[in-house]
């Protein structure tokens, strides 16, 4: 009995570990091993929602606070000392 290659479909003798034609491991658990180290290797993408197995679990981030700006101050106090000095050049 011979071994059909499950990337190329080659046929190949039963004493062949690797496909002759595209070098495709023929067992099966040879492909699982090569299929998690490729995974492990692989970088791990970061999912924007966590996932939670229980919901009581369940923390949801803090808020994110908002960034105060100091330019309406600036201007205010720009507006205080405009009409300080017009009041004072106007006495």
């Amino acid at each position: 009995m011979s071994k059909r290659c499950p990337g190329c479909g080659q046929i190949n003798d039963d004493s062949r570990i690797f496909c002759s034609a595209c070098g495709e491991p023929l067992d099966a658990q040879l492909r699982l091993i090569q299929d998690l180290e490729k995974q492990k290797k692989a970088p791990q993408k970061k999912s924007a929602a966590p996932r939670h197995v229980d919901d009581d679990d369940y923390v949801p981030p803090a808020p994110r606070e908002k960034e105060k700006s100091l330019l309406p101050w600036i201007v205010l106090g720009l507006v205080v000392v405009a009409v300080a000095v017009a009041w004072f050049l106007l006495k």
